[in-house]
């Protein structure tokens, strides 16, 4: 009995001892797993500092290089191009421009142009890859730049005004009158002869000045003696008498006077060789204009000459109208009928004066005759100012209105390519800038072409004004000079 208590008092000491064991075991255990958790648990604050840290780093990294990113953006080759490209637009810009590719294409056809030479580079295209893309197609225009060129290079001078047969001469844009008058002075022995009390040469020479004298500005004078001789015995030395005593030129009173006076009334009447020598005259003078011959005779040829024959070789041109009248002073009946022939040879007047108030007269008449030629001449070359200038302008309106409408043409092309591309593609193919330069670029020509215009307009009806006033300034004082005799 007291054998199976002491049995039983060691299962229970034993099972008491196993607990123990167990417990701190378990004990042990869990300090163990504390301890492995505050591990892990620091383990895990170190990891997430490495973390951390390694995220700072790395987001660092990933600042530095997006910013490396954002400096390799900034020297993008593209980019850097269409920097570098910095297109000008000018004038000189668009005169260079090759005629467009396709001016005549439909828009359908632009616009598939364009969206294919977007697509072929991936959409990688700049605002300048796409302007110059479209000036390619459309640029360019014939009309546009001779427009530009026409302006630039226009003058408002009135070329279509030249010198008109009768005596109208431009010169440096100034209008003058040139007509040019020829006095052939009979000095053959009858001019001694007396009317009403004075000599036949007396009386042409006083009236001969005061024709010659109040000629308008602008009017060449020439004198021509023949017939002259100290020696009248001898025949061949008046035959061959013939000498312009005055050049032509500009009338001088004093000067004229001593040439009038220069020779009497002595020879014979050398006739055909004072008109041979006339014509040599207006030839070697090389005056353009009216060559008005008025001869001052009391008889026909007396050296046997053929006068008809030498008013037919008077020089005349599509410049030079030559005229040759001849006066008759106190001309013997039978001898009339010469002289006529002499002035129907070339379209000439015969008159005649039978005493020194008739020849006064005569010449004072002819001298309204020239106003009268004058005036025509006159209102011709206002009539030429007038449509010169009404030519200028129709040729500028219309090289205007070609490059204005041409102009705003391609303008409205490229705006409606760069539209439709927009609105039926995916990708926002929007390119404000190409807009804009392509906007810049018709403003550009557009303000030149309307400026150019208006100036060239002021420029033309300056100078139409210009000369319409020379014009009439030189004839209201032509007329005022010619009054008087007029009025009589």
């Amino acid at each position: 009995m007291r054998a199976f208590l002491l049995m039983g008092l060691f299962f229970i000491l034993t099972a008491c001892s196993t607990t123990e064991g167990s417990t701190d075991e378990t004990t042990e255990d869990t300090n163990q797993t504390e301890e492995t958790e505050a591990t892990n648990d620091n383990e895990s604050e170190d990891t997430n500092e490495s973390t951390d840290e390694s995220s700072t780093e790395e987001d660092s990294d990933t600042e530095s290089d997006s910013s490396e990113s954002e400096d390799n953006t900034d020297e993008d080759p593209a980019s850097s191009e269409a920097e570098e490209e910095d297109i000008e637009i000018s004038l000189d810009s668009v005169l260079e421009e090759e005629e467009g590719t396709m001016v005549d294409a439909s828009r359908e056809e632009l616009e598939d142009e364009l969206t294919t030479f977007i697509e072929d580079n991936d959409g990688e295209v700049t605002d300048e890859m796409v302007y110059e893309k479209l000036i390619e197609m459309l640029g360019g225009h014939p009309d546009v730049q001779e427009g530009i060129e026409y302006f630039q290079d226009f003058s408002a001078e009135l070329v279509d005004l030249t010198d008109q047969p009768g005596g109208l001469k431009v010169e440096d844009g100034e209008l003058s009158m040139r007509n040019n008058v020829y006095i052939l002075m009979d000095n053959s022995g009858s001019m001694a002869d007396e009317i009403d009390g004075t000599t036949k040469m007396d009386a042409a020479k006083e009236s001969v000045n005061q024709f010659v004298e109040d000629m308008p500005n602008g009017t060449q004078v020439s004198l021509i003696n023949y017939g002259f001789s100290e020696e009248d015995s001898e025949e061949d030395n008046s035959c061959s008498a013939v000498e312009e005593t005055f050049p032509i030129g500009e009338y001088n009173e004093a000067e004229f006077n001593d040439a009038l006076g220069q020779y009497g009334s002595e020879g014979f009447t050398p006739l055909a060789l004072a008109i041979e020598e006339v014509g040599k005259v207006i030839e070697d003078s090389e005056a353009t204009g009216s060559h008005t011959i008025y001869v001052v005779s009391d008889g026909q040829e007396t050296c046997n000459g053929d006068p008809v024959a030498a008013v037919q070789d008077l020089p005349e041109d599509e410049n030079i109208e030559t005229v040759l009248n001849i006066i008759g002073f106190d001309i013997k009946d039978d001898e009339v009928q010469s002289l006529v022939d002499i002035t129907e040879a070339n379209g000439g007047e015969y008159l005649s004066a039978t005493n020194p108030d008739e020849l006064s007269r005569l010449l004072k008449q002819e001298k309204l005759n020239l106003f009268i030629k004058y005036r025509d001449w006159s209102n011709e070359n206002l009539k030429n100012i007038t449509q010169a200038s009404n030519d200028k302008m129709l040729d500028k309106t219309q090289v205007y209105n070609d490059a204005a409408t041409a102009n705003r043409e391609v303008s409205n092309s490229i705006n409606g390519v760069l539209n439709d591309v927009s609105q039926s593609s995916s990708q926002e193919y929007r390119y404000p800038e190409a807009r804009e330069m392509a906007d810049e670029r018709y403003l550009l020509v557009r303000d030149f072409l309307s400026e150019a215009y208006d100036e060239s307009s002021d420029d033309v009806e300056a100078e139409k004004e210009k000369l319409q006033e020379t014009v009439n300034q030189e004839f209201e004082e032509i007329e005022s000079e010619y009054k008087e005799d007029a009025e009589e």
